[in-house]
Order: C-alpha cells, then sequence, then structure tokens
C-alpha cells in the first residue's frame, strides 16, 4: 500500500512539472504576428510607489515618452507610505508633465497596500484601460500601440505583456531568481499559445476598467490580487491575451533576504485565492487551479526522495522513468533560457539546489497559512540597476 502511494505521488508531482516545462518550452520559442495601432482607446497608467525613489525615475522618464498621443493616456502614481523622496520626485514630474497626477494615501490597516492602491487610482481614473506598473518596470517606449488593438475585440478583459529581467548578471541570487521567474513567464507564453488559462502578472497589465469594477476592484486582503482577478474574469468567461510584443523589463531580487521574503509573499499568495467561488469549470479553469495548487506540487516534490523505499517494488522504473523525463525537460528549458538572456551555463547545476531550497520556501508558506500568522504585504527592495539589454 506504501507502495502505490509514493508511486502515485511521485507520479503525480513529474507529471505537473513535465506538463509546466513543455508548456514552457513552447513558449520559449512563440512569436506571434502582432499588430500595431492607436486609433484612440484612452489608458490610465498606475503606478503604487513606496520607497521607489531608486527606480521610479527610470519608469516616469519612459511612460511621459510613449510613442503614443499624450492627450489619450494619463500616469496616475499612488504613493503610500514612503520614508524616502518617492512622493517629492513624483511632483517633479507633475509640475513638469500635464499628464502625470501624485497622490499620497494616509496609512490603513490592510494586508494589501498595492491592492489598496489601486483601487484608490481606479476611482480617480479617466481611461478606458488601466495600465499596472510596479515602479522598478521599464516598459517598451511602442507598448501602447501594441496593446490598443487587442481591446477591439470586447471579449478581451485584459492584455498581459511578457516580462524580463533587467538586473539578471546583478548576483548569484539574482541569476537564480531570473531563471525560476522565466521557466514561469515562459510557461504563461506557452499556455498562451495553446488557448489555456493566462493569468495577470501585476506588472505590465492592462485591464478594462468596467470589468474591474464588476468584479469588484483589487482584493485588498489577497497577497497575490494579480492571481486572484485573473480567475475572477476567466470565470466570467472573458479572455486575457498574453503578448510576447507587449515587453517590459523588471528587476529580480539579488539578495537572499529580499529573495525570501518576496517568495514567501507570492507563495502564500497562492493559497489565499479561492476557487471555491468558481462558477464553471472548463480546461482554462483546471489550467489556472494548477496554477493555484503551486505550492502544494512543489511541496510534494519531496516525495521523489522517498522512491528509494520502493526499489524492490515493480512500480518503482515507473516512477523513475516519470522523474528522469521531468528533469531531463527541466533541464532543456533551463538551457535554453540561460543561453537567450545570457546566463552562465555553469548556473545549470546550481539551479537544481535552488529549486530545493524554493521547495523549502512552499513549505514555510504552507505552515505560515496554517497556524494563520499574521499576513504582511513586505516591499520588495530595488537596486536600480540595469544588467542587460533594454530595447527602446
Amino acid at each position: 500500500m506504501l507502495d502505490i502511494l509514493i508511486v502515485t505521488l511521485s507520479g503525480l508531482v513529474s507529471s505537473w512539472t513535465i506538463y509546466n516545462s513543455i508548456l514552457a518550452i513552447l513558449g520559449v520559442s512563440w512569436k506571434p504576428m502582432e499588430e500595431k495601432d492607436h486609433s484612440g482607446k484612452t489608458f490610465s497608467l498606475i503606478i503604487p510607489a513606496k520607497n521607489e525613489e531608486k527606480v521610479l525615475p527610470r519608469l516616469l522618464d519612459r511612460l511621459v515618452n510613449l510613442e503614443y498621443d499624450r492627450s489619450k493616456y494619463e500616469i496616475l502614481v499612488i504613493e503610500d507610505g514612503s520614508t524616502d523622496h518617492t512622493f517629492d520626485i513624483c511632483k517633479e514630474y507633475e509640475a513638469k508633465y500635464n499628464i502625470v497626477k501624485c497622490y499620497s494615501l494616509p496609512k490603513a490597516n490592510v494586508p494589501n497596500g498595492k491592492s489598496r492602491a489601486l483601487n484608490f487610482a481606479l476611482r480617480l481614473s479617466k481611461g478606458d484601460i488601466i495600465g499596472v506598473f510596479d515602479a522598478d518596470t521599464v516598459p517598451r517606449l511602442d507598448i501602447l500601440e501594441y496593446v490598443e488593438p487587442k481591446f477591439k475585440d470586447n471579449q478581451t478583459a485584459a492584455v498581459q505583456g511578457r516580462l524580463i529581467p533587467i538586473n539578471v548578471r546583478e548576483s548569484i541570487i539574482s541569476r537564480l531568481a531570473a531563471i525560476e521567474e522565466l521557466m514561469y513567464e515562459y510557461s504563461i507564453s506557452g499556455r498562451a499559445k495553446l488557448g489555456l488559462f493566462v493569468p495577470i502578472e501585476g506588472t505590465c497589465t492592462f485591464i478594462r476598467k468596467d470589468l474591474i469594477e464588476e468584479v469588484g476592484g483589487w482584493n485588498e486582503y489577497s497577497l497575490t490580487e494579480d492571481l486572484d482577478l485573473s480567475l475572477k474574469l476567466t470565470d466570467k468567461g472573458y479572455k486575457i491575451i498574453y503578448s510576447p510584443a507587449v515587453i517590459s523589463w523588471r528587476e529580480v531580487p539579488v539578495s537572499l533576504r529580499v529573495l525570501i521574503r518576496q517568495r514567501l509573499r507570492w507563495y502564500r499568495g497562492h493559497l489565499e485565492v479561492s476557487i471555491g467561488k468558481i462558477s464553471k469549470i472548463n480546461w482554462k479553469i483546471i489550467d489556472g487551479t494548477l496554477i493555484v495548487l503551486t505550492p502544494f506540487f512543489m511541496v510534494l516534490n519531496v516525495i521523489n526522495y522517498s522512491l528509494v523505499l520502493v526499489y524492490s517494488s515493480s512500480l518503482y522504473l515507473v516512477a523513475l522513468g516519470f522523474v528522469s523525463i521531468a528533469s531531463l525537460l527541466s533541464l532543456i528549458l533551463i538551457i535554453l533560457i540561460a543561453r537567450r538572456h545570457m546566463i552562465e551555463y555553469f548556473y545549470m547545476v546550481p539551479s537544481f539546489i535552488y529549486m530545493n531550497f524554493i521547495v523549502a520556501l512552499n513549505f514555510i508558506a504552507i505552515f505560515l497559512e496554517l497556524i494563520r500568522a499574521p499576513k504582511i504585504w513586505i516591499k520588495t527592495e530595488r537596486s536600480g540597476k540595469v544588467t542587460g539589454e533594454v530595447i527602446a
């Protein structure tokens, strides 16, 4: 009985890894033909900001110079509890550009300050489409020209752009974190290619204003408000489009302390997404649920270390085959990512060690949820450094 249980769980988690690896490998090579247009959709570009003096000027410089009619978009910076010069920097841009508006929020006791800032900006926004940018994001200048035509279809609720690490080579941690994030990013690209579930990622994201209001805005009590919103929109039958041409660069953590804090917030956030309120079941929703359950699948990876207990079982070779295929596909994916993003091949070896570290963090995240530890939104610290190529 124990043999069957171990092999079944091992096969389950290996199948999940194989599934996501195949999607990501497909996503690496996906380059669909995408048109540009600027026929008149209006945008409200929102930047939630807290202690972002190192990176906010970089983002604002890009946004005020977008290749789009300035009369068709506005930039709303929502500062929330900064102790540096974030608000002062924003006011300098507001004085120089009439499309920039700065607001400072009073303190409030909600777990997700970003969602609170977004909901505040939503009430002030004038655009048809809401664009969300984290302050460390660096978008292409033609980004709105690629986004605009995708909303000609009234069933399109949102457009998610491709996110690429901007500081891959800043440290050992940034290299390993970049590999992890890019594995996820390309799996989304693969999902989009096959018409599966596309999650909103929280930056370089564009959503119809009326539909955000229809689902009640962003959840201020969830640590992953973007995934929560994605499931709500998909459940209502709307489409979320992923666009490889809508490119933005963003920072990955460069220190272990920052990495741990960010990842624990992400993984706990997955556990807080409510899938019990879903009204319909289809393959998109099932695929989205597989993303939500990522922390559980990651923790299940430890079962593979128990295969030694079933060495004498006839099922051992079956389980070993699944594990081997999963490992091979992961290796191929890491090689493709390393080659494309200028990460030294040496890091293929420590990346497997790093993934075991991520398993441990997912276990901690589950434990924190079980003991109902307080939800705290810890802002990710930015360095403001660029170690990769940024396309104008």
